[in-house]
């Protein structure tokens, strides 16, 4: 009860995102994907080209062309708004802003059958601040109005490494490599009044260090439905391998009297474990020549048997259901460069793994986005998101999200060739 009426007490931070829900567990995990796969709704299983990289499933690795190199770097900004009821159970609304580097991701051949890609991207990010007042009526009295501050930043990242193989024709088999690493870093204070001379405010900071290794595998296979090759069935699957994720945690804290210096005490470290369970995400898509790309997918990863470390609140089953679209009247239009552009959106209603008051958390929304080409199938990209997450329920948050992601793909080809000068 305290966090639903507390945390609407909220101001904007520079962090990479903000959301009163990320103080729980390793935070919000967030639609994952680069800008093109992101405005069709985080749509990931099934999409495969040679002129974009989609760590998502490593089998789309092998659809490099296996004479170029793709760069792909995305920014991303983060709008947040929040409605809900103060400890007081009076009505109040909060809005916040967060932004920042998302990802830096580079893909090539390495023979016409095997393709590599490599990069970073964020697995999950914490950002908040809460504030809470005493209510007791005898602390009230005698010390008066003690103010609690506990605020959060940070986050995990995922550094992948795979190679996508197709060993025949329309199906390819693919891997990742991932190295989760970053930090999760929280402070709560205790600030008493100004007139009380006699207490002492504090702080305890915690860190928790996470690095540790996993991996995931995928497969996708195209199936043709006509002899022209006009029209055709995409198939996708991945599974990312459950880890026991290392944590290193450190404590300080920081005591501040009227009559003394403010004094640091050290605590010593100590280790953990914690559980990423395994992710089942599976997707069908449906191709009309080099011009229509609809999919639809299913994502499930079950966290009941996950204990949150930083909360006794019960984790449920994540399920995701997306659905995207993408159109492009004619990639080689020579008249009309609108012709050219790839025009997507798409849709996700997702089943968070929090449960706050007996209340699975959800979040849904719409996604769109366009993909404009330039020279040698470079293209800028961008996607935009607006959802929801929460509920006013139960004296819940509701939070309403819009979500923007810049992204650039340069495409190189042949890229290992050198130039010859006459």
């Amino acid at each position: 009860m305290g966090f639903t009426l507390a945390a609407l007490e909220v101001f904007s931070q520079n962090i990479y995102t903000y959301s009163p829900y990320s103080r729980f567990g390793i935070g919000i995990i967030p639609t994952h994907g680069f800008s093109q796969t992101r405005a069709m709704g985080g749509v990931s299983q099934s999409v495969r080209s040679p002129y974009m990289i989609n760590y998502l499933n490593p089998a789309s690795y092998a659809a490099q062309d296996s004479m170029s190199f793709t760069f792909d770097f995305g920014l991303e900004s983060n709008n947040s708004s929040f409605s809900g009821y103060d400890q007081y159970l009076n009505k109040v609304s909060a809005s916040s802003s967060a932004g920042g580097i998302h990802h830096i991701a580079i893909a090539f051949p390495v023979s016409k059958k095997i393709g590599m890609a490599a990069g970073i991207a964020p697995y999950s990010s914490v950002g908040y601040r809460l504030i809470r007042f005493e209510t007791d009526p005898y602390i009230l009295s005698t010390i008066g109005r003690i103010k609690y501050e506990h605020a959060g930043k940070g986050g995990i990242n995922q550094l992948f490494v795979g190679a996508g193989y197709a060993p025949f024709k329309n199906f390819s088999i693919g891997a990742n490599f991932i190295y989760y690493f970053g930090s999760l870093d929280y402070n709560n204070n205790i600030i008493f009044p100004s007139s009380s001379y006699s207490n002492t405010n504090a702080s305890v900071g915690s860190s928790i260090m996470v690095s540790d290794v996993s991996f995931n595998v995928g497969f996708q296979y195209r199936l043709f439905l006509d002899e022209d090759k006009n029209n055709s069935l995409g198939f996708g699957v991945t599974v990312d391998a459950g880890s026991d994720i290392n944590m290193k945690y450190k404590w300080l804290t920081k005591l501040e009297g009227s009559t003394y210096v403010d004094s640091l005490i050290p605590h010593p470290q100590s280790k953990s474990k914690f559980k990423l369970p395994t992710g089942v995400n599976s997707g069908i898509s449906y191709t009309f020549k080099d011009k229509l790309f609809a999919t639809a997918e299913y994502y499930y990863q079950d966290w009941t048997k996950t204990e949150a470390f930083n909360t006794t609140l019960q984790m449920g089953k994540m399920e995701a259901f997306r659905l995207g679209v993408e159109f492009t009247p004619n990639r080689s239009d020579l008249k009309s460069y609108l012709k050219k552009i790839s025009y997507r959106a798409g849709g996700f209603y997702n089943k968070t793994n929090l449960i706050i008051n007996s209340r699975q958390i959800e979040e849904y929304g719409i996604s769109l986005g366009f993909g404009l080409p330039f020279r040698n199938n470079t293209s800028f990209n961008l996607s935009a998101e607006l959802g929801r997450r929460g509920t006013n329920e139960n004296y819940l948050i509701k939070e309403s999200f819009f979500v923007l992601n810049l992204g650039i793909t340069f495409h190189d080809s042949p890229w290992f060739f050198k130039r010859k000068y006459y």
